[in-house]
């Protein structure tokens, strides 16, 4: 794969040996809006899916938080290198020994991990609608975490090799003159398993996802007309497989909108590397196969806005987090400013705030009680 920080001198300088305004909005503005939006929307998504709340949700759609909750981790981490990768046009950051080959080796681990995070939890909701009753004894939280931390340990296996064969070339981070060879085949590898695989994959159980939805659907409607004696059970039923729909909704739109933004390069990046053809080895298939690499990192800033528009539960667990938020936040400065009021009547007093909470808030040292009386005892201002 080809990937960010790996490139040749002689394409660096074909990129800048004329101003061109695309090159110069994808290099110097694009990347740093993807970064900052990308960032704040996969904080929020770590956030929300790492409250202890969610794990002990009743129901089978908690088995995908873990992948939702590691993807955007991976995400945040990818987009960290592409802030390096934004700063290199001003501070020579990424071509150096141990960050090129840090750097580089994170990209690869990243986009392995996006592409097969994408395919778990699809497989998942594909086994969900496929097989509703076993679900619930078969998907968990639990299972899934083994699972997304064993794809994060195969992907640090297998690309393990790229600190070894990757360094500093002619000034750039670049492969070395003797691994050439093994890194173009290595490349061809990396497209077979993190673009062709993946993408048929999701692509077929895509399909088969949205014909059991349909007939789920048929068979919904039949059994919300049944009128015998376990319609209470049919209810329960219902609301189950209703909220089972929504989330094989959101994450179907989510694996969708992967294919969709990574299709233009993992085309014309797999057929380049696979065809001799000198066609595509021109000055304009390397700019647009440039291009279409800064389009596919979209795919790493765009989930929260995803579980945004189409996840009613995301909506609302987020909303809920501000406003805890914003109470803590509107709590603080009023304490903040009740000690600044205090301290401005008092300045001299340096006991001041500790003496005003004794006041609002009379500790037993402070009350007496004889019979049915209390008397409290207040501290007053020395005379001066």
């Amino acid at each position: 794969m080809a990937n960010l920080t790996s490139m040749p001198s002689n394409y660096t300088t074909l990129l800048s040996t004329e101003f061109n305004p695309v090159n110069f909005f994808f290099t110097h503005i694009y990347l740093l809006l993807l970064v900052i939006i990308g960032c704040i929307g996969n904080g929020f998504v770590i956030i929300i899916f790492g409250q202890r709340a969610l794990r002990t949700t009743v129901g089978t759609t908690m088995s995908v938080y873990p992948f939702l909750f590691y993807m955007a981790i991976s995400d945040t981490m990818y987009l960290s290198v592409l802030f390096c990768l934004w700063l290199t046009n001003y501070i020579n950051i990424l071509h150096h020994p141990i960050i090129c080959q840090s750097s580089l080796y994170l990209t690869y681990v990243c986009n392995f991990i996006n592409a097969y995070y994408t395919v778990a939890f699809t497989a998942q909701r594909l086994f969900a609608v496929t097989q509703p009753i076993r679900v619930s004894y078969v998907l968990s939280w639990y299972r899934s975490r083994c699972l997304a931390l064993c794809i994060v340990l195969i992907a640090c296996l297998i690309y393990s090799y790229i600190p070894f064969i990757v360094g500093i070339v002619g000034g750039y981070c670049y492969s070395y003159e003797k691994f050439r060879k093994l890194n173009a085949i290595m490349d061809i590898i990396d497209c077979l398993i993190v673009f062709l695989i993946p993408y048929m994959m999701i692509i077929t159980m895509n399909a088969i996802i949205l014909i059991s939805l349909r007939r789920m659907r048929n068979s919904q409607h039949q059994l919300l007309f049944q009128t015998n004696n376990s319609q209470l059970k049919n209810f329960h039923v219902l609301t189950r497989c209703k909220a089972s729909r929504s989330m094989t909704k959101l994450l179907l739109t989510v694996s969708t909108s992967y294919l969709i933004v990574c299709a233009p390069y993992a085309c014309i990046h797999t057929w380049r590397l696979l065809s001799n053809d000198e066609r595509f080895q021109t000055k304009f298939f390397k700019q647009l196969e440039h291009y279409f690499h800064l389009i596919y990192h979209i795919s790493f800033a765009m989930n929260f806005y995803i579980y945004i528009f189409f996840g009613s539960k995301f909506r609302r667990e987020l909303r809920r987090f501000l406003i805890k938020c914003q109470i803590k936040m509107s709590h603080y400065f009023e304490t903040i400013n009740v000690y600044d009021n205090d301290t401005s009547i008092n300045p001299t007093n340096s006991l001041n705030y500790e003496q005003f909470q004794l006041i609002r808030q009379p500790t037993a040292s402070s009350i007496r009680t004889t019979g049915s009386f209390t008397i409290g005892y207040r501290w007053k201002q020395p005379q001066l």
